[in-house]
């Protein structure tokens, strides 16, 4: 691939073909002719935005016999050439719209033309539906290739497909993984990818789509999403990043040079000997300012982890603190003062609030005594009764564990509109949509504020983002649907990323439709489409199959407009 200077030649000349045509192939000149198959290129129409670069598939690389297919683009200062030989990057910091003139020959016919149109505005568009009509997304006759944008021709916005698995090795899927931490590091320039295994990730450039590094822990083994990978999210270290590995919490300062070295924060055999192991538990997150850490130290007995501690740890301070059975002794939880082990106490998992303000220890709601093995009882009413917000010191004669939710299930944060955080979750006891204040004025459980109905979105299956602080006042929703339900594309709320205002159902909260997740579910986990903010809150990724259950998992981007929250939008 070469770029010719527009005064010489005026155009770039690229390797590709475009997808199926709707067009008819120019009728062949002679018999001789006939037997070679001439790309299909039709005019393409694609929306940009004012000084952000957009990758243009303008093709496949082959066409149907097999032949490298080469593009001639005219000239325009707007556009370099892209990751591959058949796309273009282009960048325009004007708004308006280009044309430009395409050729594509397979060396061996004449060329075939078409136009390519791109219209540049001034942001991210979005026609910000709010309304609870039914969106069915147009899946197009093949998924997005890499680097490809479409729109979606209800909502107006923007899905660019990050990821093609066959250049990532020893998986077969591309994924982001849950919904409360940021894919993106807070410059914006790399996002991170997991593989199928669980044990294996890479560091991707978000805006060309090349790949950076594929991580590595300290011992030179790959590291992945059950080593609990984060990224440093305060600002001030953004391409350092965070994984637990045994007993110890470790990082790689800068994920972007050649051969990154892994170092060890802490190590904490010491404080619980027992333990052979801290976790989170996959899904739990760091402070937002990567300061504050919480983890259950564990050991496997042969059947399944048990709790040893709970910790807190800060990482500027080096300060650790740990709770463990005795030092509930007094408390409503008592029968735990003389175990060794929270043995009947193993949560779904624990966590940081975002402002660090508590530890969430996500214990499962107690129905009757024939919850843990028949102690399920002792617990009812108790701070292992639900997800409870623990002071960072576990001294619980100062703040008394709150109740923030009903039970373990899919949660998310968001910031109230004066600041406060947020817990968000699922109520499915009563089967409404709960936002809980953690701290301050009507905190907990019992000032829950009902936001939404579950039967209002279709009984649909949620994951819940965690929105930054400068998003206040909203709560981000993704949505899956079983195919195989009888309502399932029928209902307002099937498959979709929401993001919809902190308010009581009374006063009608307002229910943003960014857009489907393009996804096909029908039972497996990994397509439950989990889809993640970055810290801007102008981007959301997502793991989707683009509508097939045959289809593997690639990742994807949805750009917002910067503005997105400002009142006048809706």
């Amino acid at each position: 691939m070469k770029i010719l200077l527009p005064a010489l030649i005026g155009s770039l000349t690229l390797s590709g073909c475009l997808p199926t045509s709707v067009h008819e192939p120019i009728t062949p000149k002679s018999d001789l002719a006939a037997i070679n198959n001439l790309p299909h290129i039709h005019n393409q129409t694609v929306e940009a935005t004012v000084a952000e670069s957009e990758i243009i598939t303008l093709g496949d690389k082959l066409d149907s016999d097999g032949d490298v297919i080469t593009y001639t683009v005219s000239a325009s200062p707007n556009y370099t050439a892209g990751p591959n030989e058949n796309q273009i990057t282009y960048l325009n910091k004007q708004p308006g719209s280009e044309v430009l003139n395409i050729q594509a020959t397979d060396g061996k016919s004449d060329p075939v033309s078409a136009t390519l149109t791109i219209n540049v505005t001034s942001e991210n568009p979005s026609n910000y539906v709010i309304s609870r009509d039914v969106i069915l997304p147009n899946f197009g006759s093949t998924p997005p290739q890499k680097g490809e944008t479409r729109t979606d021709p209800t909502t107006g916005a923007k899905i660019t497909r990050l990821t093609d698995v066959s250049e990532l090795d020893g998986t077969s899927d591309a994924l982001i993984v849950y919904s409360r931490y940021s894919p993106e590091n807070t410059s914006g320039k790399y996002f991170l990818v997991f593989g199928s295994n669980s044990t294996s990730s890479w560091v991707i450039e978000r805006e060309t789509g090349n790949i950076v590094n594929k991580l590595q822990k300290h011992d030179a083994k790959t590291v992945g999403e059950y080593h609990e990978v984060r990224w440093d999210s305060s600002g001030n270290h953004p391409n350092r990043i965070y994984y637990r590995d045994g007993m110890g919490l470790y990082m790689i300062d800068d994920v972007s040079v050649k051969n990154p070295v892994a170092t060890l924060i802490k190590n904490f055999a010491a404080d619980i000997p027992a333990a052979t192991i801290i976790y989170n538990d996959v899904e739990g997150d760091s402070s937002n300012d990567s300061d504050h850490w919480a983890f259950m130290a564990a050991h496997y007995n042969g059947k399944t982890y048990i709790v040893d501690a709970f910790i807190h740890y800060q990482i500027s301070t080096n300060t650790t603190h740990l709770m463990h059975p005795a030092d509930l002794a007094g408390t409503n939880l008592d029968l735990e003062k003389d175990n060794t082990t929270f043995a009947t106490q193993r949560p779904n998992m624990v966590e940081m609030s975002p402002l660090g303000t508590g530890v969430v220890i996500h214990s499962g709601r107690k129905w009757d005594d024939s919850s843990y093995g028949g102690n399920g009882k002792n617990y009812i009413g108790t701070w292992f009764d639900g997800p409870h917000l623990w002071p960072v010191d576990f001294d619980y004669t100062k703040q008394s564990p709150v109740k923030i939710s009903v039970g373990e299930t899919h949660s998310g944060w968001a910031f109230a509109e004066d600041g406060r955080e947020m817990f968000i979750s699922q109520n499915n006891v009563e089967d409404y949509l709960d936002a809980v204040y953690i701290n301050g004025e009507n905190a907990g459980y019992d000032h829950r504020v009902r936001v939404a109905a579950h039967a209002d979105f279709g009984w649909v299956g949620f994951h819940y983002g965690k929105v930054p602080a400068s998003k206040k006042g909203w709560l981000f929703i993704s949505t899956y649907s079983n195919v195989s339900y009888t309502d399932h594309a029928t209902k307002w709320g099937v498959d979709q990323l929401i993001m919809m205002q902190i308010k009581p159902m009374k006063d009608n909260p307002v229910v943003w439709r960014i857009n489907p997740n393009y996804n096909y579910y029908a039972g497996n986990y990994r397509d439950e489409a989990p889809a993640a903010m970055n810290y801007l809150g102008n981007r959301i990724y997502l793991t989707t199959n683009w509508g097939s259950a045959s289809n593997n998992r690639e990742v994807y981007v949805i750009s917002l407009p910067n503005d997105w929250d400002n009142p006048d939008h809706f």
